[in-house]
């Protein structure tokens, strides 16, 4: 994977095909859990309004239905080790938070990379 350690996120971040792209990919893997989540179209606020829905989302999942919560991890691709270390160690945010950042950052990177490989196809 070192292509994702190639991607510059803050570049990918004010493209908005990208933006978009992201969104309907999370927009998809939360409608598999009867989740919905919304985008204005306003690429300028899109982290944090994606943020803003998928946080609380997550904060029930964790405290109410963790099956389901790892069930959704496992659907969007999020590496097990990296779930654990935010959940059983140390972090500078809430677990929610830290989870929420990685979500989306995950999504990010899967569209990322659809794109390059089917651009070099």
């Amino acid at each position: 994977m070192s292509e994702v350690q190639n991607i510059d996120f803050k570049a990918c971040e004010k493209r908005l095909d990208l933006i978009e792209a992201t969104c309907r990919q999370i927009q998809k893997d939360f409608q598999w859990f009867d989740e919905q989540i919304e985008f204005t179209g306003n690429a300028d606020s899109a982290y944090m309004e994606l943020f803003n829905q998928i946080k609380p989302i997550i904060s029930r999942m964790i405290n109410l239905d963790s099956e389901r919560f790892f069930t959704l991890l496992y659907r969007i691709d999020i590496e097990e080790e990296k779930v654990k270390s935010i959940l059983f160690g140390k972090q500078e945010l809430a677990v929610d938070d830290e989870i929420t950042h990685l979500i989306i950052r995950r999504e990010l990177v899967k569209v990322v990379l659809r794109k390059h490989f089917s651009a070099s196809l």
